[in-house]
């Protein structure tokens, strides 16, 4: 290959190794006295064409332009525009790549072809980008994906891709992509290859099927659960829980309410659950008790009933137990052991009940040294609410100070439109904080996340109102200065 010998030659040095004439050859370098010149030369060339994905030592120079796309239609990226597209390659304000592909899409541009290369590597690091990214670099971009093993996943084309034989990132998006527009479809073809799917592939596809979920899916999804893969028949269950005509539904809520809903209350667990499940003889237990993992298996009777909490509906939880649902989470809260706390959050998670959301914040808000609050199931519900949560410690006056901090964290991914109450909200909560409850910094990265997801207008009127004091924190400075260039930025694409 031309790239590692060169490298090789530069390593060992000239005086110990000439270029092979080989790589000579391949990349035309002229005849040279100074065998150092012509190394660094090698080098430079070498360069060029890899970061442009070619590959020289595989197929002649004069055959690199055979089957390269023609360019997408729309003009070229204005000079004006091009700029904001550049500091973001280069590592500025890279979070504002998505608004600026926005832009461009409005405005029915094509990327500069010289920026291929540059862009490839984006879409490699931010996945989430590449599915809007590709479409505008148009078949030449597929193209030059090719030509590089590290960007190929980025080369398929959807439209043409082929269930049967493509690989299975492809595969992947494929699915989601068609599961969008035609469900059935999309399922027809995983019952098709079911069967010689991997496990690790069985459930990425099964995550899939929760967009657009219906009863038909129903009869997949319950061979899915007779998978011997305990993986598999979890992510099946997760789906199965949602259908109310689901077999497997109704044998989970069954043996729920006959051997378990009397075991929620922490005084008489142990006792009822040793009654009701003398020991593992019992025929309907097997499929269940498989589903537990190694380390539940011990406290196999424990491991069921979070088990059942974390899938049975919440509403079905309640009248089985016949509990209301603050007293659910009252028996739920086992301080330091947060087991059961997060089976019930696991299972809020899925049905995203808003009067339990409510509820959660008005319980645990008041105990912001709850170990609960640093599991990944609290984490995740704070980021899929932040909304809720915000407007809850707004009305209830909850100043976030260090103990409640780990909130800040996540609004620093909470990477959604923020509206105009969500921002507030924030704002009045940092200006306490600088003005004695903590310092400022604490805030930097939460409000450069909101500077880049709010309404343009809603932040703009903030930061006007605030640019006439004297003192300015570099947090504040930074908030002010992402706004200023998102609308420098949509101003590049009006002219």
């Amino acid at each position: 290959m031309t790239w590692p010998s060169v490298l090789q030659t530069i390593l060992v040095g000239t005086d110990r190794r000439n270029l092979p004439a080989e790589t000579v050859e391949q990349l035309r370098l002229a005849p040279a006295d100074d065998p150092v010149a012509q190394a660094l030369e090698a080098l430079a060339r070498a360069a060029l064409l890899k970061k442009g994905g070619l590959r020289p030592a595989e197929r002649p120079m004069e055959q690199q332009d055979a089957g390269v796309g023609q360019e997408p239609g729309g003009q070229v990226l204005p000079t004006a525009a091009l700029g904001y597209l550049q500091r973001m390659l280069q590592g500025t304000y890279r979070e504002g790549l998505p608004e600026l592909l926005g832009l461009i899409e409005a405005k029915g541009y094509r990327l500069p072809p010289e920026l291929l290369p540059d862009l490839l590597d984006q879409c490699m690091q931010q996945p989430e980008v590449a599915v809007r990214m590709m479409p505008l670099m148009g078949e030449r971009g597929r193209w030059l994906a090719r030509q590089n093993a590290r960007w190929y996943p980025l080369s398929a084309d959807m439209e043409t891709a082929d269930w049967f034989t493509a690989p299975f990132e492809v595969r992947r998006q494929l699915l989601a992509d068609t599961r969008r527009r035609n469900p059935m479809l999309a399922a027809a073809w995983l019952e098709k290859t079911w069967a010689e799917e991997k496990a690790d592939d069985k459930v990425a596809f099964l995550q899939q099927l929760e967009v657009r979920l219906s009863e038909f899916d129903l009869d997949l999804l319950e061979r899915a659960f007779q998978d011997k893969n305990r993986e598999v028949r979890l992510a099946a269950l997760h789906l199965l829980v949602r259908l109310p005509e689901s077999p497997t539904l109704q044998t989970l809520r069954q043996f729920f309410t006959q051997k378990l809903a009397g075991g929620i209350r922490p005084d008489k667990r142990e006792k009822y659950l040793a009654q009701a499940l003398p020991d593992l003889s019992d025929e309907g237990l097997k499929p269940w008790f498989d589903l537990l993992s190694k380390t539940e298996k011990p406290d196999w009777r424990n491991g069921l009933l979070q088990l059942f909490m974390r899938f049975v509906p919440l509403h079905e939880l309640a009248s089985a137990t016949r509990m209301k649902p603050a007293d659910l989470l009252s028996a739920t809260d086992g301080g330091n052991h947060t087991e059961f706390a997060e089976a019930l959050l696991d299972n809020l998670l899925r049905h995203d009940d808003a009067p339990w959301v409510a509820l959660v914040w008005q319980y645990y808000c008041s105990k912001f040294r709850h170990a609960l609050w640093q599991k990944p199931a609290m984490q995740a519900l704070m980021l899929r609410h932040a909304e809720a949560l915000m407007q809850h410690l707004a009305a209830q006056r909850i100043v976030l100070d260090y103990d409640s901090q780990f909130v800040l964290r996540i609004l620093e991914n909470y990477r959604k439109s923020w509206p105009k109450p969500l921002l507030n909200n924030v704002l009045q909560q940092y200006r306490t904080a600088v003005s004695g409850n903590m310092p400022g910094w604490h805030y930097a990265a939460t409000l450069q996340t909101a500077a880049w997801h709010c309404g343009l207008s809603d932040g703009l009127q903030v930061a006007v109102a605030e640019n006439g004091n004297a003192y300015q924190p570099k947090e504040w400075s930074a908030f002010q200065s992402i706004l200023y260039f998102r609308k420098s930025m949509r101003q590049a694409f009006e002219g």
